[in-house]
């Protein structure tokens, strides 16, 4: 799991760990035979980058540096004796949460030089490390050492580390500070707040061809927050060349820094901090409800298209984007911890295996959660329809249906980001992905594809009709204007051509799905373990 805390607010942590370890056994001993064997007690404290002039520097989006675990983290700890003998060599360490814990057994050594360092490198098991400066140098050989611009990269060159030397006291305490030093660019971000209070902020990226280097060395920085751009480097004197190109709108990108290098010397855990200027984004918040037509991304940012009106921007930033915001009303989702009721967005993609809804018709949820198919285009099922379409429920039922295993296209659904991690959702920002229900889709056909049927649905019908083909035009061009949307960000997005899972029962044997067919468009039920040519695929929503 990825230590989160590069970009956390949270004070200097103390854990405490209590391992037994034995890895180092008694035929390993060379000296100090303990008649009793004492536990080894540790305490783990962390320290935060510091800028050049020894603040702690509260620059961007992120108020501070801390350095902070969590549940799965590793760390490795040397046991070294007097005349440099191993007596543990990389012992694991994993953090629960709580505590660290020790893969093996371990005791505590008298007269002994202890080592502890962060994030945990299985490779330096055989590398006969005895000396913190061993360890440095490991960590900072890869080729791709400067390749960071994942959270899983940028913690693997952060190298923390601690030395204790002949600790008196049986409880050992590691100082872990980093080794290295950090280079922190921070740009404006435009910032927005609704009506209602509700505050985001559009995207802004590096661009591709930005030219950052240390040495001749290129750097691919990692995104730690909104407009908050990190590196490591080693300590030391260095070469930068900072020439970078920020996209706040696609294809128009504004350049900072310059083309030649400069020599900068940095102390180890520190970090130099530039901050970008930029007279075109506004330092204040700008007032802007968000609107059907936005653009959402990985982050949680929004980018501001709507319909070009006032406060809107023209132009969508591709890279990070992961759905459409199709509705901004009738939103109230909830984990109990988290609520999300500012939208609905559509991803872009759909599932790329058809499968089943079920196993079997036991996966049901019962009467509190579906409508049973009926014909909705009597004079008299307008009540029943409409109270149908209104149902915008998938988030609820899609947590139901997943507590049971063969409930597969809402597990499906679920893992979206697992399928496509370049679609990963925001998690605490956003709900995550989940099945949408009959009226969640209806509402996105009715807004993004402009149908007029807002005011009493009297021609919902048309999308609910057992006959797809009826009015099969009104419902195609709904569908095109979607997709039109959509490819504003890849032109291979699309809706057409396939056969889609909702969340909605129409009966213990049926759900219902909906058809894009160019011949056949609309709602339907059809029976959950259909196969053949008629298997569906899952294309989910999130709230956020």
């Amino acid at each position: 799991m990825i230590m989160k805390g590069y970009f956390m607010k949270s004070s200097i942590a103390l854990m405490v760990l209590s391992a037994a370890l034995a890895s180092c056994t008694q035929d390993e001993i060379v000296q100090n035979d303990v008649p009793t064997r004492q536990t080894l007690n540790i305490s783990v404290n962390t320290q935060d980058f510091v800028s050049e002039d020894g603040s702690r520097a509260t620059t961007g989006t992120d108020a501070g540096r801390t350095t902070a675990f969590v549940e799965g983290d590793a760390m490795g700890v040397y046991v070294i004796s007097s005349d440099g003998t191993v007596i543990c060599n990389n012992e694991k360490f994993v953090y629960d949460g709580k505590v660290w814990n020790a893969e093996n057994e371990l005791y505590y050594w008298k007269n002994a030089n202890y080592i502890a360092y962060y994030p945990y490198n299985a490779d330096l098991t055989a590398q006969n490390i005895t000396k913190v400066e061993e360890i440095k140098t490991k960590f900072a050989e890869p080729v791709d050492f400067y390749t960071q611009n994942t959270a899983e990269a940028y913690e693997k060159a952060d190298l923390m580390l601690a030395e204790v030397n002949n600790p008196v006291d049986e409880i050992i305490q590691f100082n872990l500070a980093h080794q290295f030093s950090m280079v922190e660019i921070n740009v404006p971000v435009r910032k927005y707040v609704t009506s209602d209070g509700y505050k985001y902020t559009a995207p802004v990226g590096m661009a591709d061809d930005s030219t950052i280097k240390i040495g001749e060395s290129d750097v691919k920085p990692y995104m730690a927050g909104k407009g908050t751009f990190r590196f490591i480097v080693p300590s030391g004197e260095i070469s930068l060349t900072l020439d970078g190109r920020l996209v706040y709108d696609e294809n128009i990108p504004v350049y900072f820094g310059k083309s030649e290098a400069e020599s900068i010397n940095l102390e180890a855990n520190s970090c130099k901090v530039y901050n970008v200027t930029y007279n075109k984004i506004s330092e204040t918040e700008v007032e802007r409800d968000i609107e059907v037509g936005d653009y959402y991304y990985a982050d949680g940012s929004i980018y501001p298209y709507g319909n070009q009106n006032e406060n809107d921007c023209p132009a969508p930033v591709k890279n990070g984007c992961i759905g459409i915001v199709f509705s901004t009303t009738g939103v109230n989702d909830t984990d109990g911890v988290n609520t999300w009721n500012h939208g609905y967005v559509l991803s872009f993609k759909n599932t790329p295996d058809v499968g089943m809804w079920s196993a079997d018709a036991t996966v049901t949820l019962g009467e509190k959660y579906y409508v049973a198919g009926t014909d909705f285009t009597t004079e008299g099922s307008v009540e029943a329809r409409n109270a149908f379409l209104d149902l915008k429920n998938g988030y609820l039922v899609t947590q139901e249906l997943i507590k049971q295993e063969n409930a597969f296209a809402a597990h499906e659904a679920v893992a979206y980001g697992d399928t496509y991690p370049e679609f990963s959702a925001p998690e605490g920002l956003s709900s995550g992905w989940y099945l949408p229900s009959v009226g969640q889709i209806y509402a996105m056909l009715d807004n993004l594809g402009e149908l007029d049927f807002t005011t009493d649905k009297q021609q919902a019908h048309l999308f609910l009709d057992r006959d797809g083909s009826r009015d099969r035009e009104a419902k195609e061009a709904a569908r095109d204007k979607v997709i039109e949307k959509i490819q504003k960000i890849n032109a291979d997005y699309t809706l057409k051509d396939s056969r889609v899972w909702l969340c909605n029962e129409g009966a213990n044997d049926k759900a219902w799905a909906i058809q894009w067919f160019d011949n056949w468009v609309g709602f339907h039920t059809d029976d959950k373990t259909i196969s053949n040519n008629n298997q569906k695929i899952v294309r989910p929503i999130l709230s956020f």
